[in-house]
């Protein structure tokens, strides 16, 4: 099932994406420490938006219990959800704009299992944004949406903010495989700064034209598996 999730993304990105032009790039900032080990709050709902940025508004079916579980749900029955442990590309970065349309392909009014991590859930009712964090998984799949963009190079891992270890673990391991192999960001020379102990950082990239960015997603897919071997159940 995850490995079907897997090519499935790349699929997606390759039907459903318009190469767009990149410009300046913003700059990215650092974070401070976080603590590790948070426990999580799990519910089950249904994506109705991705938005530009790669937020989720998942629609729970049961608000009054999912409010005793201690998640800011509004009166619609909306929980706006930031995906955990990673960073993706974003504004006029390159890949930005392949990444969101592939999430909204992959999770657009799909049924999902959300794993909202217990400390941003807290955090979510003081916060203007009432915005919480956690781990993705489509119905019936062990593999979270985090993992396949990974493994993909769409994204990479980030712990500027809470986190649990044995999905960090997990996480780190695929990016060292997507690293080695040069997939998605880690195929720009220069794109992906990791200095930094909490994670990576995008840098500004302003010389990637289209075909770059083609043959990229070309090369994703290619380093899949037969996808007509992995749907047959």
């Amino acid at each position: 099932m995850k490995k079907i999730l897997i090519i499935s993304l790349v699929l997606l990105i390759l039907t459903g994406c318009k190469t767009p032009n990149y410009g300046a790039d913003k700059e990215v900032t650092g974070a401070s420490e976080i603590p590790s080990g948070t426990e999580f709050i799990t519910y089950n709902g249904y994506v109705v938006e991705v938005t530009e940025d790669n937020m989720l508004r998942i629609k729970v079916p049961k608000r009054g219990e999912v409010i005793q579980k201690g998640i800011t749900v509004n009166e619609e029955g909306i929980v706006k959800v930031a995906l955990a442990s990673v960073k993706l590309p974003t504004d006029d970065l390159p890949l930005s704009q392949e990444t969101n349309e592939a999430l909204k392909n992959l999770l657009l009014n799909k049924e999902v299992t959300l794993d909202s991590l217990e400390e941003t859930a807290a955090s979510a009712k003081d916060s203007p944004l009432n915005e919480i964090q956690g781990y993705i998984h489509l119905k019936d799949s062990k593999a979270s949406i985090q993992e396949v963009l990974i493994e993909n190079g769409l994204a990479i891992v980030d712990k500027s903010t809470p986190f649990t270890k044995s999905n960090m673990s997990q996480l780190e391991n695929l990016q060292a495989a997507a690293q080695n192999n040069s997939i998605g960001v880690w195929a720009i020379d220069g794109f992906v700064n990791l200095s930094n102990s909490i994670g990576g950082q995008f840098t500004n990239i302003v010389d990637v034209n289209e075909e770059e960015i083609k043959s990229i997603i070309e090369d994703i897919k290619t380093k899949g598996l037969d996808l007509e071997k992995l749907i047959t159940k």
